[in-house]
């Protein structure tokens, strides 16, 4: 039997060292187990869908270096109606489209971390009240069996906290409309923008990148 402990904290205080401590008890676990000659089953990597049905999916990350976990893409399926594509039909000429008439799917951008903002009594994560912004739906390739527009500007999201927290980026989209459609058969894009987070130990602000992809289902 091979027991250690994964709490200790000798030279406490020294980045790595827990981890490293942690990392190479357990390579020493491993040979009692007997798992080196088994076959490794690879389990292919399936996002989630809407079995069909029409929406948005977003895959949400925040580049945190000090919080790793944060970097893994939380992925979020948002149905869509048809009446949901309405603000996105297709552009003669250039138009604005409120960030507000897109809330049901861009309100999904906001950091992974379930105790992000929460709220004290309940314990809830604060959802996203408004999204604000004026977006730019702009024609890009008018004719051909595909036509092409562009939805593009600044977006800022705001929480329901008391404190009026939000975050802002650029949101770029390019979305294709079938010959004689005008309601958009697809869409791919994406949002860029950076998340502040408090450092209490530091007092200060860090300004973090918080990243999306979004693209329409099904395919």
């Amino acid at each position: 039997m091979h027991t250690f402990d994964a709490a200790r904290n000798e030279q406490y205080g020294r980045r790595g060292t827990l981890q490293q401590y942690t990392s190479g008890e357990l390579r020493r676990a491993v040979p009692f187990l007997g798992l080196n000659n088994k076959p490794v089953k690879e389990r292919s990597v399936k996002l989630p869908d809407l079995n069909g049905e029409r929406g948005i999916r977003l895959l949400v990350s925040l580049r945190d270096n000090r919080m790793l976990a944060y970097r893994a893409p939380v992925v979020e399926v948002v149905p869509m109606a048809k009446a949901d594509w309405k603000p996105l039909l297709w552009p003669d000429k250039e138009r604005t489209v409120p960030a507000n008439a897109l809330k049901p799917w861009l309100s999904q951008i906001y950091p992974p971390g379930v105790m992000e903002r929460t709220n004290p009594q309940s314990k809830v994560v604060y959802a996203i009240k408004a999204t604000e912004g004026d977006l730019k739906l702009t024609p890009l390739k008018p004719e051909g069996e595909e036509r092409q527009a562009i939805l593009r500007g600044v977006l800022r999201l705001t929480d329901e906290g008391p404190d009026d927290f939000s975050h802002q980026g650029i949101l770029e989209i390019v979305l294709t409309y079938r010959k004689g459609e005008a309601s958009p058969h697809s869409l791919r894009g994406y949002f860029d923008g950076l998340y502040p987070r408090n450092d209490r130990m530091h007092r200060d602000i860090r300004w973090l990148p918080l990243q999306a992809a979004i693209e329409s289902i099904p395919d």
